[in-house]
């Protein structure tokens, strides 16, 4: 998952000429692709429609990053953000005399819209990474337009074309948190590969129903160690760090803003 040598599962040359340029544009890419000779994917250049190469070429990289994710490794442990009210990394707010942390998930879902600024208490799950750290991304690497959901879903793990369209920042007590890895703790800097004498049961089924569920067919890069998988990056595979929010949780909806409008882009 993380930025290791991943010569025993795929070739690494071959991942940077397919995905390590995509903030450059896809135009850049498309017409490169065109004159190119790289006849190794599933057809040759000429037999394929531009569009056609393209999301085959990314749902090539995809699928790569999902195999790869299946073997966490020890070299792949990176730092993770301490969910600790002393991290100015991360933006806090005290609500009815406790402290929450602000967290940000992406969806397509509009049952959101109509709740910000009320409580709410969530009925399921939900993926999150801490605020402000996918905008501090965006602006670091500043992609075109017209491939930022692209370059989202690399950067977070998921598919191409998931459809997701707006961006959900919610406020959460960090007790309400927990890390998608054997060991839970938000507080902590570090996923361990193996379950603490701490987990609890209901956790332990959680974690290896999810993994046995992952890796398949229309499975997710999870990497189990904190952060998600980015599959789009040349020299990392390092995302952002994952935070789920428990289902039961009550939760502040902050606000609810569409994808273009969440990040600051340069215009032409």
């Amino acid at each position: 998952m993380l930025g290791k040598n991943n010569g025993d599962r795929y070739n690494d040359g071959e991942k940077n000429v397919w995905t390590g340029r995509l903030i450059m544009g896809r135009q850049y890419w498309l017409g490169l692709l065109t004159a190119c000779s790289l006849l190794s994917v599933v057809k040759p250049i000429a037999a394929l429609d531009q569009e056609e190469h393209w999301q085959q070429t990314m749902q090539r990289a995809y699928n790569q990053s999902v195999e790869d994710a299946a073997v966490a490794e020890i070299s792949e442990f990176v730092p993770l953000t301490p969910i600790v009210p002393n991290n100015d990394q991360l933006t806090w707010r005290e609500i009815d005399g406790e402290p929450h942390v602000l967290v940000v998930t992406w969806t397509s879902w509009d049952g959101y819209d109509s709740l910000v600024g009320t409580s709410t208490t969530l009925g399921r799950e939900i993926w999150t990474t801490p605020a402000p750290q996918v905008q501090q991304f965006v602006a670091e690497i500043q992609p075109d337009p017209d491939i930022l959901a692209l370059r989202l879903e690399q950067y977070l793990g998921l598919p191409p074309n998931n459809g997701k369209t707006k961006w959900v920042e919610l406020w959460v007590k960090p007790e309400d948190l927990f890390r998608p890895c054997p060991d839970i703790d938000v507080t902590d800097t570090q996923c361990d590969l193996s379950f603490p004498a701490t987990a609890t049961p209901e956790h332990r089924v959680w974690f290896v129903n999810l993994y046995l569920s992952s890796y398949g067919d229309r499975g997710y890069p999870w990497t189990r160690l904190g952060y998600t998988y980015d599959w789009g990056a040349v020299d990392t595979e390092v995302g952002a760090n994952e935070l789920v929010v428990r289902a039961g949780a009550t939760v502040l909806i902050e606000g609810v803003t569409e994808n273009l409008d969440y990040f600051s882009l340069p215009t032409e």
